[in-house]
């Protein structure tokens, strides 16, 4: 390690990641944060796992015993040079590199990340729920609109008086602005919420890992309740449909 202090010190990290407070969606927070550089040459795997460690703060682990029954061990040489990118893609490559493909990755469990092969992390399924109110919500069709007309108003607000005759003339005018269109007869009904969930919930069985699913022959699940889509399924298809998570 002493190899890196140089490199430490040249980032100029300095505590905002070496003492990052460990709560709620901080591991998020570590992954996310940008490394200036990071410069491995011909360093051992274990030797830049530990740094990106030390560097980060985050409780990162590896299951050196999967790693070695896949030919990985801490020994495997690393060769990168980056600039300016999150710990999350710096230790992506960073695995890659080591596997030269994408047999090792990484899960995130209760704060902790774990280095481990991507057959093992498939096994590892984390359920996850996610609000969808908002894209299943039934819009109202506004198809039957009423037409804005200022012709029409224009010729048949000139009656109007003062008084209750102006008045009249006024409703008069404003009820030749709005005129509606009256065509409903061809218009769709409307999807339900329950029918726009589904939809949603065949999308991503076709679109998110589709060899996952129980539909599909796999043994993840996805289904929609009460405004929720639950999602029991590996880490890596949690991140697919929401995102980073924790």
């Amino acid at each position: 390690m002493r190899r890196f202090a140089l490199v430490l010190a040249a980032l100029g990290l300095g505590t905002l990641l070496l003492h990052a407070p460990v709560h709620a969606g901080a591991v998020n927070r570590q992954l996310s944060a940008k490394l200036p550089e990071l410069n491995f040459q011909a360093v051992t795997l274990g030797d830049a796992l530990d740094f990106m460690r030390d560097v980060s703060g985050a409780n990162i682990t590896v299951n050196w015993k999967a790693l070695e029954a896949g030919g990985i061990t801490k020994d495997n040489p690393i060769n990168l040079h980056l600039n300016n990118i999150s710990l999350r893609k710096a230790l992506e490559m960073l695995l890659t590199e080591a596997a030269g493909g994408d047999t090792i990755t990484y899960v995130i469990d209760q704060g902790v990340i774990e280095v481990t092969t991507r057959e093992l992390a498939d096994k590892m399924m984390v359920t996850r729920v996610y609000p969808v109110e908002d894209l299943i919500m039934v819009i109202p069709d506004f198809t039957d609109a009423p037409q804005f007309s200022l012709e029409a108003a224009q010729n048949g607000g000139g009656g109007g008086g003062g008084g209750a005759g102006g008045g009249g003339g006024q409703a008069m005018v404003n009820n030749q602005l709005f005129m509606g269109t009256g065509n409903t007869a061809n218009a769709e009904p409307a999807k339900t919420k329950a029918e726009r969930a589904q939809d949603l919930v065949e999308l991503i069985e076709s679109v998110v890992f589709p060899d996952v699913w129980k539909e599909n022959g796999g043994t993840s699940s996805v289904r929609y309740y009460n405004g929720m889509l639950v999602v029991t399924a590996p880490a890596a298809v949690q991140e697919a449909i929401g995102g980073e998570y924790d």
